[in-house]
Formats: C-alpha cells, structure tokens, sequence
C-alpha cells in the first residue's frame, strides 16, 4: 500500500467533495459504499467504518481476567 500525499481539492456547491481515482482504488472504494465522517479539532477525517462483528471477534481472547464479556460490547455496538 502506498502513501498518498495531500491532494488540494474543490469542495462543490452543494458541499461534495470528489475523493481522487488513485486513492477510491488503493482503498478499493465503490460507489454507494458507506463512509464515516468526523471533526478532529480544524480537520476532516474520512474513514472506513468498523465492521462490528469483525471487532468483536479479534476482541475474543485480547483482554484477559475482564469483566466485559464481546457478546456483551457486541449488544452496546447494536444499541449505537
């Protein structure tokens, strides 16, 4: 995976923005994919949203002697 410099881009009139080819196909985004959008203090952040069942499964096993069972963060995540 490369690293993508900042790429100045236009915002539209009606607030779209155009996310460069390069970048869509190195992430492999597609058209009517959902994305997160979040203020960082004066920045933009465009991410990927987590997959909640992908999550709770890599969370099985990583803390150990916790209270929290995953099922039960997997039913928090449901409610959100």
């Amino acid at each position: 995976m490369g690293i993508f410099m900042g790429k100045e881009i236009e915002i539209e009139e009606r607030g779209r923005i155009l996310i460069p080819k390069e970048l869509r196909e190195e992430l492999r985004l597609k058209s009517g994919q959902k994305l997160l959008v979040e203020r960082r203090g004066k920045e933009i952040v465009i991410k990927l949203p987590v997959n909640k069942n992908k999550f709770v499964t890599e969370l099985k096993g990583c803390v150990k002697k916790s209270k929290i069972k995953p099922m039960d963060i997997k039913k928090i995540w449901e409610k959100l």
